[in-house]
């Protein structure tokens, strides 16, 4: 399962861009190729989270749509020789450096193991220490 569609390609991009990395000749998006494209980055992101998480994502975070298209975009215009690719090849490092910190565990995707949304913990944080060394009464007279 894809974690983007096309329309999210086309609302993130335009569909402009995406008629010139898919098929630039019939001046139409060619939507196997991105549907292909995006089942890729799909496949990519699974392979950081399947130790994570229990996969398929019974609900995928909004994070994992964007990172589909940043990854599926990249992939596309590897294909053609553009000379854009600086600014999508960061955008890709990006999106590997994020998955990699979710799969390090350094960031949380807001799913338990099974994949499915928590809420997060909520209240006071507390903390215990040792008695103060400085207080009103023992600073009394000075």
């Amino acid at each position: 399962m894809a974690y983007a569609t096309s329309q999210d390609m086309i609302d993130r991009f335009s569909e402009q861009q995406l008629v010139e990395v898919t098929d630039p000749e019939i001046l139409t998006i060619k939507v196997a190729a991105l549907d292909r494209a995006l089942e890729d980055a799909s496949d990519e992101i699974d392979g950081y989270l399947e130790g994570r998480y229990r996969l398929p994502l019974q609900s995928p975070p909004r994070s994992l749509r964007i990172l589909a298209c940043n990854i599926a975009m990249y992939r596309l215009l590897s294909l053609r020789q553009i000379d854009v690719m600086e600014d999508q090849r960061q955008r890709y490092e990006d999106a590997i450096k994020y998955l990699r910190a979710v799969a390090n565990g350094d960031i949380n995707l807001g799913l338990n193991q099974a994949g499915q949304t928590v809420d997060p913990a909520g209240g006071p944080t507390l903390v215990a220490g040792p008695e103060r060394t400085f207080s009103r009464d023992r600073l009394k007279g000075f």
